[in-house]
């Protein structure tokens, strides 16, 4: 993982400078690996909570960096285990990058077809069926080019290929449908092959501009609870991070 480069001995004072540092990277952490608001919003809030707890100041930043770090895994890890039911969830380079991807990053590679599937139905928020109207062909197939593109742009993101037909079709085409809509995803059962079109579909989402950026009434509400949370019950409470 890449990590705020600092060094060793320097140290966080108070909570202000934790929020600050990682809130950003926290929040776009998770939208990436959920592709909706809502769900993004309750990552950040379990794992920066979690971190109040758990948390005694003054401490070292790398040491502090440190458990944030393992507890934004665990946020995103507890969401797909306890909201979808999936085992295999593989989130090693969770906060790889602070800073969002470009969409072409995603795109390279794919065919002139599927990126335009890709474009019509995340930047032009088209319907299957619209699309299907537009091109000529039957909305099934246009979901069906869809996952395809998503499981060309998952082998991107480093996932393995996807082999047979397309699993979970109506599941996994229903969470786009309601990730473009701007909801929180219905819950099913997700199987591992669905899986890596999921995440790249929050990939893109993400990649959007201005969708991976936290609300202000979401912040302040946030920084409000942590005050309050960090503030009680923390100068006797033992420390779980070791240098």
């Amino acid at each position: 993982m890449a990590h705020l480069v600092v060094v060793r001995g320097l140290t966080y004072t108070n909570w202000s400078q934790v929020f600050k540092r990682w809130l950003m990277p926290a929040y776009r952490a998770s939208f990436r690996w959920t592709g909706n608001r809502a769900d993004s919003e309750d990552a950040t809030a379990w794992m920066l909570l979690n971190v109040a707890d758990r948390l005694q100041l003054p401490e070292l930043v790398h040491v502090v960096d440190g458990g944030v770090a393992e507890l934004a895994v665990e946020a995103v890890t507890r969401h797909w285990v306890e909201r979808y039911g999936f085992q295999r969830v593989r989130c090693a380079e969770l906060l790889g990058s602070e800073a969002t991807v470009a969409l072409d990053t995603y795109f390279h590679g794919l065919t002139a077809e599927l990126r335009l599937f890709l474009v019509l139905r995340f930047l032009r928020r088209r319907s299957p069926e619209a699309i299907a109207a537009q091109l000529r062909i039957a909305p099934d197939e246009a979901r069906l080019r869809i996952l395809a593109a998503l499981a060309r742009v998952a082998q991107r993101i480093g996932f393995s290929p996807v082999s047979g037909e397309t699993p979970q079709l109506a599941q996994v085409s229903a969470y786009v449908d309601d990730i473009i809509a701007r909801r929180r995803p219905i819950r099913f059962e997700v199987v591992p092959e669905a899986w890596p079109m999921i995440v790249a579909a929050g990939h893109i989402q993400a990649a959007i501009a201005g969708n991976d950026l936290p609300v202000k009434g979401f912040t302040r509400s946030l920084e409000r609870r942590l005050e309050l949370r960090s503030g009680t019950g923390l100068v006797t409470r033992l420390r779980i991070w070791s240098a």
